[in-house]
Formats: C-alpha cells, sequence, structure tokens
C-alpha cells in the first residue's frame, strides 16, 4: 500500500501559506545531492528508495530529503540495511508501537512526507488499472511518517530514511485498494491540516502511545478524488511528465465509479 507517489516542489509554498511561521526561505532553497534544485516529480516508486520531501518533529520549520524505505537504528551492516529497505516502505499504523523496526522511531520521530498525490492499483477482470489519488482542492497531502537515522559502520556514513505509516482503508479507497491477496483494504495515513502539529509534536513534549495511536484514523473520503491513469510501473513506463497523472480512458471504461 502506497508504494508510489509525485511530488512537485512549488506546492511546498502552499504548505508554507498554511503556516505562516515556517522559514520560508527553506522551502524555495530545497537541493540534492548535487546542489541541484528538486524538479517536479511525477512518479516515484518506493522499491527504488527515492529521497522524499519531509518535515521532522526535530526541525518542524524546514524540509529536508529522506531516502524511502526505513533503516532502523540498530542495523548491524549494509547487507542488513539493503534487506531492510524494502520491507519498510510502508508502517501499519496499528502496530507501529509493537514492531522492532518501528516502535522508536514511532515514539521520538515522527515527521510529515508532503506529496502532491499517490498512485494505487485496482485488480479489475483480470486487469490491473493504477489509478492517481489527490485532494480535491488539490492542496499538499501530509502523509504521516516516522524517520530514523542510521550509520554506516563500514563507510562512516549517516543515512536519513522514512516510511509512510498506514491505516485502514476509508470506503473510496477500499473500493480501489482491492487486492484479493490482503485481508484489509488499507490507505496511506493523511493527516488534515488541524492535527499536523500533534503528528509532529516535539520529543520534549513527549505525546503518548495513545495519544499518537488516536491520529491513526482514515481520511474522509468526501475530500477526495481519484482518476485512472495509464500505467506507471515497468521498464517502459517511467514518464516524468503531467502526462503520467492525467485521466486515461481505458482504465475509466472498466466502470469503478
Amino acid at each position: 500500500m502506497c508504494y508510489d507517489v509525485s511530488y512537485i516542489t512549488q506546492k511546498k509554498k502552499k504548505y508554507a501559506k498554511r503556516h505562516p511561521d515556517k522559514d520560508m526561505s527553506a522551502l524555495e532553497n530545497l537541493f540534492d545531492e548535487k546542489g541541484e534544485p528538486i524538479k517536479p516529480i511525477f512518479h516515484i516508486t518506493g522499491f527504488e528508495h527515492p529521497k522524499l520531501p519531509v518535515i521532522t518533529n526535530e526541525n518542524p520549520d524546514e524540509f529536508n530529503l529522506f531516502q524511502w524505505g526505513l533503516i532502523p537504528f540498530w542495523t548491524k551492516d549494509e547487507k542488513q540495511a539493503n534487506e531492510m529497505h524494502n520491507k519498510t516502505i510502508n508502517a501499519r499504523g496499528e502496530s507501529i508501537f509493537e514492531k522492532p523496526a518501528f516502535r522508536k522511531a514511532a515514539t521520538d520521530r515522527r515527521c510529515i512526507v508532503m506529496v502532491d498525490g499517490f498512485f494505487e492499483h485496482h485488480h479489475k477482470q483480470k486487469q490491473l488499472v493504477p489509478y492517481y489519488i489527490s485532494l480535491k482542492d488539490n492542496s499538499p497531502i501530509s502523509l504521516a511518517g516516522i524517520w530514523e537515522e542510521w550509520e554506516n559502520p563500514e563507510t562512516g556514513k549517516r543515512l536519513s530514511t522514512v516510511s509512510v505509516v498506514t491505516t485502514k482503508a476509508n470506503p473510496l479507497m477500499a473500493e480501489i485498494h482491492n487486492n484479493p491477496k490482503l485481508k484489509e483494504a488499507r490507505m496511506p495515513l493523511i493527516l488534515p491540516e488541524e492535527l499536523e502539529s500533534e503528528w509532529l509534536m516535539s520529543i520534549q513534549e513527549k505525546s503518548s502511545e495513545g495519544q499518537v495511536k488516536a491520529l491513526i484514523q482514515p481520511y474522509d473520503e468526501d475530500l477526495m478524488q481519484a482518476w485512472p491513469v495509464k500505467p506507471i510501473r515497468g521498464k517502459k513506463n517511467k514518464l516524468q511528465s503531467a502526462d503520467i497523472i492525467e485521466k486515461h480512458e481505458v482504465g475509466e471504461q472498466l466502470g469503478l465509479f
């Protein structure tokens, strides 16, 4: 669940307007490791472990780029880190305080992953149809995340990584995310604007496990929109333009909605 997302850095300005206390320069001057301005990303998959724009509880006034796929602080070596990556793209919200890979981050290191939208695949008539999901007002989506910082004992390099927290699907997402192999439909944990600061409560404030779990709820489907798009996976489907999130009539004819 939630292995594919899109984001356009210009929307970070909209986030700043919602929170005028934040430093705008941090939003306008986000660069990659090579010093190049971050360009619009219309589709990335978690299994390639890309960098995602995040706001952390330790530094809530700035955006950072963290690698997708959390590596716990106790990871022994690079081999184990690579094995963990694909298992921690998502973190099931109901059990983040029980799972060894997540519980320390859930307690002390929560963050918001800022995206424009995300993709989910629908199973219909033996076809796999991708859908693009966003908010009806086209505002940025605040996904709840947890993060960690791991130091590679072999190289001494420090790596900041993140997992997207998931919750039970709302009716809209349950209809789309209908994988018959899964016990239940899931969706990423989308934080309403009024609950963002509570999710980002600092380590000093130390929110309780119960307070955090109370935030893990499906988002209001009436505020969301979804439509079918062209195939997004595979070597031939690495298009980085707005075309990839446009409505695709072939999928639409399957009659999901």
